[in-house]
């Protein structure tokens, strides 16, 4: 039987839920079968713990949990704040990447990962942010599309 939808609540994630929010990005990566690799893990989960500790200490993010009734992590959800230089059509000196946005397989399609999202939109349009960007995988865009996000085909990269 799967859970209720209102068995769960999402809250702002702090310095302790460190660890909470590693082992939900090592579980999204393990199910991508993208890694980390067995031997790899223990670094990978050393730099993300780093990475997140940087982030919600430095106010350079924020992040959101979903905890099941008994207190379990569930989902999670990150909110990274960059400058931006403006441009003539936005003044706005700052967006949004959200990424890490993960629901534990048996929580899906209860309303968690939206309701991650929805703390991002919300926390974005508080602090006046010019945009939120994110990459979506093909199960995620349904959620990300729902809440208002469009496709774009422009970017590139160069991985250095």
């Amino acid at each position: 039987m799967h859970p209720a939808a209102s068995a769960f609540r999402i809250r702002a994630a702090v310095p302790r839920d460190v660890a909470a929010l590693v082992d939900l990005r090592v579980a999204l990566f393990r199910e991508l079968k993208v890694g980390p690799t067995a031997e790899r893990e223990s670094e990978f989960r050393l730099v993300c713990d780093r990475a997140f500790t940087d982030v919600l200490a430095r106010g350079r993010g924020l992040a959101w949990l979903a905890e099941s009734a008994a207190g379990e992590p569930i989902g999670s959800n990150v909110l990274l704040l960059f400058p931006r230089i403006p441009s003539p059509n936005c003044l706005i000196a700052e967006e949004g990447y959200v990424l890490s946005v993960y629901t534990r397989p048996e929580w899906r399609g209860r309303g968690v990962a939206t309701g991650l999202i929805r703390e991002s939109i919300e926390e974005a349009r508080r602090r006046g942010l010019a945009r939120i960007r994110l990459h979506a995988t093909e199960d995620g865009r349904r959620v990300y599309e729902a809440a208002g996000f469009k496709f774009r085909t422009d970017e590139m990269e160069l991985w250095l």
